[in-house]
């Protein structure tokens, strides 16, 4: 069994990777810093950062020991048409110690480029992302761990580019039924240019809690602050199926572009199929992810 899920998982990322990569015939260099890690956390509005799932610390370096041995997953989304984005992660426990790394690209085609409001564009441009993300964790005692990511980051717009290194810390907690994490996402990065325009990574700050309902599901609520802009909140829950099933939802108010999210879980032998379903604002329409996972 564990040699036939590592084929399907190998399978599923060599298929979403090249819809990704050669939907443009062009390898993506750049990232979106605030899209999610799996199906799981899109769906739950992506509250990860007391409950970091599978998705290797996305939100929350501190948060990946929630498999003490091995994950390993890919995960594709569909975005709009000409857009989509697809990510491989892993994660394994060395004792007291946790490592995980992650692979994000984004592929975006067509965006139509205006000086003025007019019926027709100007032009037309592409953009793609790329980013690598290394993390380390490390636990304390059963209810405290720290952790620690480097993410460097290649991004085109049009002709231009840019690259940097940027780095989250996170801090996360758990005691009986209730968990709990605090992070800061992109700080200490390098300034990056766009042509003449300089600017820096957005340093973002989490905090989050979650708790189980008796044997039923779970609750997280996360608050996200991002730098200069205003803060939101999110709210997702999950719902157990007996042991194999489980359904998912999620409400980001106060979120610019995003606001309700849908999916759910199947889980059997170590091998987890994720769907998520997030509505966006007018004009962005709705995206679907997937997340083919492994874990023991």
């Amino acid at each position: 069994m564990k040699k036939a899920a590592i084929i399907i998982i190998v399978i599923f990322a060599v298929t979403a990777f090249g819809q990704t990569i050669y939907g443009n015939r062009a390898l993506p260099p750049g990232a979106f810093l605030w899209l999610s890690g799996d199906a799981r956390t899109e769906a739950m509005a992506t509250t990860a950062t007391a409950d970091g799932g599978i998705a290797s610390g996305w939100a929350n370096p501190a948060a990946i020991f929630e498999y003490r041995d091995v994950s390993a997953g890919a995960t594709y989304s569909y975005i709009r048409s000409k857009t989509n984005n697809s990510g491989l992660f892993a994660t394994k426990g060395f004792g007291d110690w946790a490592g995980a790394v992650r692979f994000f690209l984004v592929n975006s085609n067509e965006i139509e480029a205006r000086t003025e409001p007019t019926s027709q564009p100007d032009y037309l441009f592409d953009t793609h992302q790329l980013y690598t993300q290394f993390t380390l964790a490390k636990s304390f005692s059963d209810f405290i761990s720290f952790g620690a990511s480097a993410k460097w980051i290649h991004e085109r717009i049009d002709q231009f580019d840019r690259q940097g290194w940027v780095f989250d810390i996170g801090l996360a907690g758990e005691y009986e039924f209730l968990k709990a994490g605090a992070a800061v996402n992109n700080f200490c990065g390098e300034q990056v240019y766009f042509d003449q325009y300089r600017e820096n990574y957005p340093t973002t700050y989490r905090i989050g809690i979650a708790g189980e309902v008796l044997d039923y599901g779970l609750v997280a609520v996360d608050y996200v602050k991002p730098d200069l802009l205003p803060g939101y909140t999110a709210i997702g829950v999950e719902g157990y199926i007996r042991d194999y099933i489980t359904l998912r939802a999620g409400y980001t108010p106060g979120h610019d572009t995003r606001n309700i999210s849908a999916g759910f879980g199947v889980k059997y032998a170590g091998l987890n199929l994720d769907y998520a379903l997030t509505n966006y604002s007018e004009n962005l329409g709705i995206s679907h992810q997937v997340t083919l996972s492994w874990a023991r």
